[in-house]
């Protein structure tokens, strides 16, 4: 094979590889979107009525939501280094952080609730637990 046509291989291969990224990353961008916005969901519900019906209807709508959004999780770990940039890389750290950070702070915001209402503290613990069995990081 002449040193010519390796190059235009390699350089063939490369454009490929930067387009398979490019596709990724919106994909990814997407993906962590639509987690995001369900979690952010789940969160208003939850401080909306900060009782066992408030965190069951919370509940519903991640229940509803769950295996699109587990899919979609599943597509974001499979995902290689070289087929996310590093802006998509650094968005999916801070995404994920803020998201996990607002589940658990749900927790710790109506702590006061559930040293009252055991049905409460049992729901929101289910749910918090929930969301981190779907988006767990393995």
């Amino acid at each position: 094979m002449s040193s010519r046509l390796l190059t235009l291989c390699s350089l063939a291969l490369l454009c490929a590889l930067l387009l398979s990224g490019c596709k990724k990353d919106a994909e990814i961008n997407s993906a962590m979107a639509d987690i995001h916005t369900t979690t952010d969901e789940v969160v208003k519900k939850v401080d909306a009525a900060p009782n066992a019906a408030g965190v069951d209807a919370a509940q519903q709508l991640f229940d509803s939501r769950k295996p699109d959004l587990k899919a979609k999780w599943e597509t974001i770990k499979a995902a290689r280094g070289f087929q996310v940039s590093e802006d998509t890389k650094k968005k999916m750290v801070d995404s994920y952080t803020t998201d996990y950070a607002a589940m658990k702070n749900l927790e710790i915001k109506h702590m006061s609730v559930s040293l009252q209402d055991e049905a409460f503290k049992s729901k929101l613990e289910k749910l918090v637990k929930d969301w981190e069995d779907t988006f767990k990081i393995e």
